[in-house]
């Protein structure tokens, strides 16, 4: 019964939480970027495909572009989420009514949905579009798997983010860390591994299933599929819940 009460509780929360968001703009922002993976998808989709329709270009194209959009997407939804109070300075007259470890479990849960539904729809509309341009159908396990591993980076950005959020006194911090990660982004992916697996926002790269080689004599490119490396995204799971159980315990010590 006390389980069951917590997760009502906890529940009511999230919902509360949703309820201050309604204008923000935020799950626009989140349809906005989707929009935009689509449309530069669709772009360089529609010439790639008339040199190859192999369903790996949707799984090598994807980490790419993630790799500079989504680190800024995962730091605009959590630092949203978190800016309500910072903006209207209610933190203090909050937490004398919530623990602030409730407090923190809720805006976390905000962001991981928010994210989820933003994940989910991007590898969706983004694996049919590629059968639409022509490219053969995306197998459902592959798509899993680039589900998973998109979506644990954006959960580890975003949980250090509001991290970031909950104990900073303005949010210049927080975008600040978007900005840099999606800079890095965008050069991580020609960085060798062993430099690019201290880049959070390489992991969108490093989790891929799909080898690409440029075969120079005949101008073709070569798609292989290479095994899914399990114990990078276990490393990514395994610090976003420390990053996340020390931010709850940092945040139960918060005064009012």
């Amino acid at each position: 019964m006390a389980s069951n009460s917590r997760g009502l509780r906890m529940g009511s929360q999230v919902a509360l939480e949703f309820s201050k968001l309604r204008h923000r703009h935020l799950v626009a922002v989140c349809i906005a970027m989707v929009a935009f993976v689509l449309l530069w998808f669709g772009s360089q989709g529609a010439k790639q495909v008339v040199r190859s329709d192999d369903y790996r270009t949707v799984l090598y194209s994807l980490p790419q572009i993630n790799a500079v959009i989504l680190p800024l997407l995962s730091t605009v939804v959590a630092s949203t989420v978190c800016d309500i109070e910072n903006r209207t300075n209610k933190w203090k007259e909050l937490l004398t009514i919530e623990r602030a470890d409730s407090l923190f479990c809720a805006k976390w849960l905000t962001c991981a949905i928010l994210l989820a539904a933003t994940v989910t729809g991007e590898v969706a509309a983004t694996t049919a579009l590629g059968v639409m341009l022509g490219f053969d159908p995306v197998p459902l396990g592959e798509a899993a798997v680039l589900w998973a591993s998109t979506l644990g980076v954006c959960l580890f950005v975003s949980t250090v983010v509001e991290a970031i959020c909950f104990f900073a006194n303005n949010q210049f911090l927080p975008v600040a860390t978007g900005i840099v990660l999606s800079f890095l982004g965008l050069f991580s992916l020609y960085l060798p591994p062993a430099v690019s697996m201290f880049v959070p926002s390489a992991y969108f790269g490093l989790l891929s299933t799909v080898s690409m080689t440029y075969d120079a004599a005949s101008g073709s490119i070569i798609w292989g599929s290479v095994p899914w490396p399990l114990w990078r995204f276990l490393l990514v799971a395994v610090i976003t819940a420390a990053a996340f159980l020390l931010s709850l315990r940092a945040s139960s010590r918060k005064e009012p």
